[in-house]
């Protein structure tokens, strides 16, 4: 994808007050012929615009002015996915624990790509990674199963028209990694040194990262016209210079997320590669499902993923043979995406089950995805995934049993629940 170069600066300048060049100022040459009151106002309808606003305190904030680290990256590669999510990933990091993270992009290129797995994201022959793209889910979708000692344990999925909900996230959690318009140079304007960007039309090209917001900036100064003031105060990881830019309220945004990293677990164990498509089952008012593992140590949280706005779950540990329940506790998944629920007692297990009852429905893995150069691979086996079926007769029922789909009354083949065990260290 072609990216555009920003030309990168200190983030505090932009509380200085700077001169912008109007880019549509002729250079054309005065005849002799003309007058002397000609000229001035000629001269005066082609001075440069000054650029003079500075924010105040009211409806401003910027992740920068209190993460002093902030590592603004130049991207290799078509990689801008990687890198915006990394941003997001990094300042929702140092806000919880107040230093900045060290994460390798390339590093979870290969991790995405890799294809010595069994399942998840494979390019096709002879498309390389580097080139080949991707999106914000898919990290989610791989990198809660770990990475280095690192994981993510929290994506939420934003409505990308909901303004107050991104500043809320950006402010509260992090950097939100988002989809925006990058290909026409019409649409690039100037506020001094920085990019100013407004588009009206969704074909969305690149990846960048909010991290922060102006209610009051000028719409004057975006070249294409903006119907009202307020930008995202962006950090944009382009070729050759990364910087920082300003994309209006009234652009159209593409698929906003953001994400949460911890070093906080040790091992994790799963089955899935991720709820692609937002796949899910129901069995009736509750749906109740289960992963047995096989490990000793101390179980300290659980990971799987919501559909839903927000619903009501019951997370429980068993024994492997579902006879002895060794735990109990009450969550509320409340926002679409990737959740890891802490256990308010870590529990002593070996070999166990865990089990959530979903009161909407429950997350899994569906069927193999080819999306032209990239392929969405699942592979599940007998003994490690359940469904609860409550006919009296069937009890726990192997998710890979051939008539599976008849009994869920489903039209996908289902293969592993999505559900983590994640241990202490």
């Amino acid at each position: 994808m072609k990216k555009l170069l920003i030309i990168s600066l200190l983030l505090a300048n932009i509380l200085s007050v700077c001169s912008c060049s109007d880019n549509n100022t002729s250079s054309d040459k005065f005849t002799e012929t003309t007058t002397a009151a000609e000229t001035t106002a000629e001269t005066t309808t082609k001075e440069k615009k000054v650029c003079d606003y500075v924010h105040g305190e009211d409806g401003y904030y910027n992740i920068t002015d209190e993460i002093s680290d902030f590592k603004m990256e130049t991207q290799k590669y078509g990689t801008c996915w990687i890198y915006a999510g990394v941003a997001g990933m990094g300042t929702a990091y140092a806000k919880k624990y107040g230093s900045y993270p060290s994460i390798d992009q390339l590093e979870l290129l290969d991790i995405t790509y890799i294809n010595e797995k069994n399942e998840g994201f494979f390019p096709k022959e002879g498309v390389d990674p580097k080139e080949l793209g991707g999106w914000q889910w898919m990290l989610t979708e791989t990198l809660t199963n770990g990475f280095g000692s690192y994981v993510i344990d929290s994506s939420v999925i934003l409505d990308v028209k909901d303004r107050e909900a991104i500043k809320k996230a950006v402010k509260n959690r992090g950097g939100v990694a988002i989809g925006v318009n990058d290909t026409d140079e019409k649409y690039k304007g100037w506020f001094g040194q920085y990019y100013t960007l407004n588009y009206s039309k969704k074909e969305f090209d690149h990846d960048i990262t909010i991290i922060g917001y102006d209610d009051h900036f000028p719409k004057d100064y975006f070249k294409e016209p903006a119907s009202e003031d307020g930008a995202w105060i962006c950090y944009n990881s382009s070729f050759g210079s990364a910087g920082f830019f300003y994309v209006s309220y009234c652009a159209p945004l593409e698929y906003g997320i953001s994400h949460s990293v911890t070093d906080k677990y040790g091992d994790i164990l799963s089955y899935d590669a991720g709820n692609e498509q937002d796949k899910y089952i129901k069995t009736g008012e509750w749906t109740n499902t289960a992963n047995v593992f096989h490990k000793s140590g101390k179980l300290a949280a659980v990971g799987t993923y919501n559909y839903f706005d927000e619903q009501n779950i019951k997370i429980q540990v068993y024994s492997a043979d579902f006879k002895d329940i060794l735990y109990t506790q009450d969550a509320v998944l409340d926002y679409h995406g990737y959740h890891t629920i802490e256990l308010d007692e870590p529990v002593d297990v070996t070999d166990f089950a865990v089990v959530i009852s979903y009161e909407k429905g429950a997350p899994v893995e569906g069927e193999d995805i080819d999306y032209g150069d990239t392929e969405y691979r699942t592979v599940s086996e007998s003994g490690q995934s359940f469904v609860y079926i409550d006919d009296c007769v069937t009890g726990w029922k192997d998710l890979t049993d051939a008539d599976i789909k008849k009994s869920l009354d489903i039209d996908f083949e289902p293969h592993n629940c999505c559900i983590k065990a994640l241990f202490a260290k």
